[in-house]
């Protein structure tokens, strides 16, 4: 296909969350593919999956993912799991409930390299319908708050995961630990499909599940404030503390949250 057509593509399957390289000057998040805006869908926010991923990779396997099988819940349009190949990850399966982000997905799979890659549209609760065999590593990004039962569907994924997780959640600070009501629309892209959710409070809250799901070695990424009272958090949890070896030893006097400073210098940025 032509840089036109693959525009063209990009713009009908819009609009797009992960913004990824599909040809030299060709992006599903640049602008000029932008669909037309749909109050029904909602406006998301573009985000560069591989520059995320890559941050945590090189905190925690300096080596890359070193063939590392990756499952991805909420996988959107498949981003992370095309970033977790180029980082050295072998097998790669991801599932959203939301047809839209799946066909994104295929469409990707089709001008990249997709070796070992699927994903398919299923809802979190029925992912042990499918006979899944555990992931060393799992993502879990922007899944918690949308879940009608978020320890249920926390337990899941965990449950589909032998070394570790990756817990990327909006919160709702408050001063007693626990899960906050989140009503939200069915229809809304960004949005979970139960219109029942909840917000954790903060760290401890999810600590204390993860604990719960067998993960109880776990290091903070970042915590901080976003809007309207709201904050974003993301944890890194392990069944054993083996996992955070190189993170510990280069790091050990390092607060939490500052993962993008402490990648950047091991990826030679300052």
């Amino acid at each position: 296909m032509t840089n036109d057509q693959l525009g063209a593509e990009i713009r009908r399957l819009g609009p797009w969350h992960h913004d990824v390289a599909v040809a030299p000057g060709v992006r599903t998040g640049d602008p000029a593919f932008r669909a037309e805006p749909d109050p029904a869908l909602g406006a998301p926010s573009v985000i560069d999956p591989f520059a995320k991923l890559q941050r945590t990779v090189a905190a925690l396997f300096p080596e890359g993912m070193q063939g590392r099988s990756f499952l991805d819940c909420a996988c959107n349009a498949g981003g992370y799991l095309f970033a977790a190949r180029r980082l050295g990850a072998g097998q790669c399966f991801g599932f959203d409930v939301r047809e839209h982000w799946i066909r994104q997905a295929h469409f990707l799979a089709r001008h990249l390299p997709g070796d070992d890659i699927d994903a398919g549209v299923c809802a979190l609760a029925d992912v042990p319908g499918l006979g899944l065999k555990p992931y060393d590593v799992t993502l879990f990004s922007g899944i918690l708050y949308h879940l009608p039962d978020p320890v249920a569907g926390l337990k899941i994924a965990a449950d589909l995961t032998r070394e570790l997780i990756i817990v990327n959640t909006a919160t709702f600070p408050a001063k007693q630990p626990g899960l906050v009501l989140n009503p939200e629309s069915r229809a809304l892209l960004m949005s979970g499909v139960d219109g029942l959710a909840w917000y954790p409070t903060g760290e401890t809250v999810v600590r204390e599940m993860l604990a719960w799901c067998g993960f109880p070695h776990a290091r903070l990424s970042f915590d901080r404030a976003t809007q309207k009272g709201r904050g974003r958090l993301e944890i890194w949890a392990a069944r054993d503390p083996a996992v955070f070896d190189h993170y510990d030893r280069h790091y050990p006097q390092e607060t939490p949250g500052r993962l993008r400073r402490l990648t950047g210098r091991l990826l030679g940025r300052r």
